[in-house]
């Protein structure tokens, strides 16, 4: 098979970000839920005050890998802005198309990113911890 049209890709990532949004309200709501029964919210405390500073997470972290097959979308958090990068395109699709950083490539559970001439790879964890 060849590559996928731009409009096919264009399509799939709209598909994922409707997904993506539906999700997110799903877990806002969620956790309304659980705030207004007077219960904390798993995960709640801040990681960055209880590490010391050489070991706190990369400013950059993979919230979620999308997809079948070669149509994969990864969802990446960095400098206070989500980017959705679509496998084969290099530069961020939606809002974030204007940010620095570059998708080198997405294999398994990890993305290989580039940012400011520093290449890193970012990896979902497994058990579904953040």
């Amino acid at each position: 098979m060849g590559q996928p049209r731009a409009n096919e890709v264009d399509q799939l990532a709209s598909d994922q970000i409707s997904v993506r949004e539906l999700m997110r309200l799903e877990t806002a709501q969620a956790l309304q839920r659980l705030r207004a029964a007077g219960k904390p919210a798993m995960g709640t405390t801040a990681l960055s005050t209880a590490l010391p500073l050489a070991a706190q997470p990369s400013p950059a972290r993979l919230v979620a890998i999308y997809g079948v097959g070669a149509k994969l979308m990864a969802e990446v958090r960095v400098d206070g802005q989500t980017l959705l990068f679509v496998r084969g395109r290099p530069e961020a699709v939606g809002p974030g198309r204007a940010h620095a950083m570059r998708l080198l490539g997405i294999s398994g559970r990890c993305v290989e990113v580039s940012l400011r001439g520093r290449q890193e790879s970012l990896c979902a964890d497994p058990a579904g911890r953040p």
